[in-house]
């Protein structure tokens, strides 16, 4: 898809909040909730002047030098001190004009302010008209990274899709933050040239990037609170975001007023799945936050992302968190033949799917890693190779095809 072009219709807009969920915890944080969010910007296009430079043609230099140092201001005064035609310095004064360099009539010939710095810094500098779009973050008119214009964006709000609109909190466009990237420093870092010297607004509109904020605390008693932001910037954490919407308490007090209590929202949940009563319980204050524990038979192999088209519980679910009604809930279960199953089944949907191909070494990690979330032995590599062939998982079978036996 080209940088900036409109977003995908299909229903995550981004990839699946698994990816984010699993960022966080690499962190050492635990996930309390993900909210998806269609993030409110403003996209500005702007007619700027950019100074561009090459080199003086010798006369040209003369001509203008002469102006500036020979107090030579005529056509006649200018061909007579140069040894050239009239008709020719002309010609050199009218190119000069249409570079800006050179102002006023004839016997009243001047630099302007760009040929006196050509002069002085014997750099012929010419001062182009450049078009440029920009973003601004809607909530506090804060300009975003070169990263930004890599993604795609949003330009109107689709119908259907879980992810929502998040509103400005009626901040409106702030006049001075044009201004205020022009001085910047860092305004290159930012999508506008160093060498742009003035800009002008010629549009606003405003225009929506998909992302997912996650409420995470810190895994300790009283652990803070924070909102991180993951889009499709490189690395996925969009710190930029992120520093938008902590500084503002509308946006958490906004999101914490669109959730449903945790416990409800859990027990309607498995009820609307038909699970009964005493298949599940909710531990609130788990190690991993809050925990279900499901019965064994609740999980039944399937298709990955089944779970997000139903809410129907997989082997994929078990020792990961799911999402209920925005909330981050732990899933485990008591059998351990489900969680032996699903250490397996989670390990070649990892290699299977993983673009760049696991080391030896990396996929060692993995295993013990996965058996080390569920609490089973490490399965061996011969019955996973087996089930991948089983399963039609060739690449993944490929890649186990390349281990050694095990240690």
């Amino acid at each position: 898809m080209p940088a900036n072009s409109p977003a995908s219709s299909n229903k995550y807009l981004l990839y699946s909040h698994y990816k984010a969920l699993d960022l966080v915890q690499e962190m050492g944080l635990i996930p309390v909730r993900v909210f998806r969010v269609l993030y409110p910007l403003w996209r500005v296009r702007v007619d700027g002047r950019q100074r561009v430079t090459a080199e003086f043609d010798e006369l040209e230099w003369f001509i203008e030098r002469g102006i500036h140092e020979g107090d030579l201001h005529s056509v006649s005064e200018l061909a007579d001190f140069l040894g050239l035609e009239a008709a020719f310095v002309q010609k050199l004064l009218q190119q000069a004009r249409e570079i800006e360099h050179i102002s006023g009539s004839d016997g009243q010939l001047s630099l302007t302010a760009l040929g006196s710095d050509s002069v002085r810094d014997r750099v012929r500098y010419e001062d182009r008209k450049l078009g440029a779009e920009l973003y601004f973050d809607a909530l506090g008119n804060m300009p975003l990274t070169l990263e930004h214009y890599k993604i795609p964006i949003l330009e109107t709000l689709p119908d259907k899709t879980p992810f929502q609109a998040f509103h400005h909190f009626d901040q409106a466009w702030n006049t001075d933050a044009l201004e205020q990237l022009l001085k910047s420093p860092n305004k290159d870092q930012l999508n506008l040239p160093d060498e742009i010297s003035a800009a002008q607004l010629v549009s606003r509109d405003p225009v929506y990037l998909p992302a997912y904020f996650v409420e995470a605390h810190e895994n300790k008693p009283e652990g803070l609170f924070s909102l991180l932001v993951f889009s499709q910037v490189r690395g996925l954490r969009d710190t930029t975001l992120e520093y938008a919407v902590n500084r503002d308490p509308k946006v958490f007090r906004a999101l914490a007023a669109r959730t449903n209590n945790r416990a409800e929202s859990v027990q309607r949940h498995f009820e609307q799945s038909g699970l009964r009563k005493d298949a599940w319980y909710l531990n609130e204050n788990g190690p991993w936050g809050a925990q279900v524990m499901v019965d064994g038979d609740v999980f039944l192999p399937g298709p990955a992302g089944d779970e997000d088209e139903n809410g129907r519980l997989t082997l994929r679910s078990v020792g990961r968190y799911t999402l209920i009604f925005d909330w981050c809930i732990w899933v485990m279960c008591d059998d351990p033949k489900i969680r032996a199953q699903a250490a397996a089944e989670q390990l070649l949907e990892w290699l299977q799917n993983a673009n760049i191909r696991p080391s030896q070494f990396e996929t060692r990690q993995k295993i013990v890693s996965i058996g080390q979330r569920l609490r089973v032995d490490n399965p061996s590599i011969q019955d996973l190779l087996t089930q991948a062939r089983r399963d039609g998982l060739s690449r993944a079978a490929e890649r186990l095809e390349e281990m050694d036996d095990d240690e």
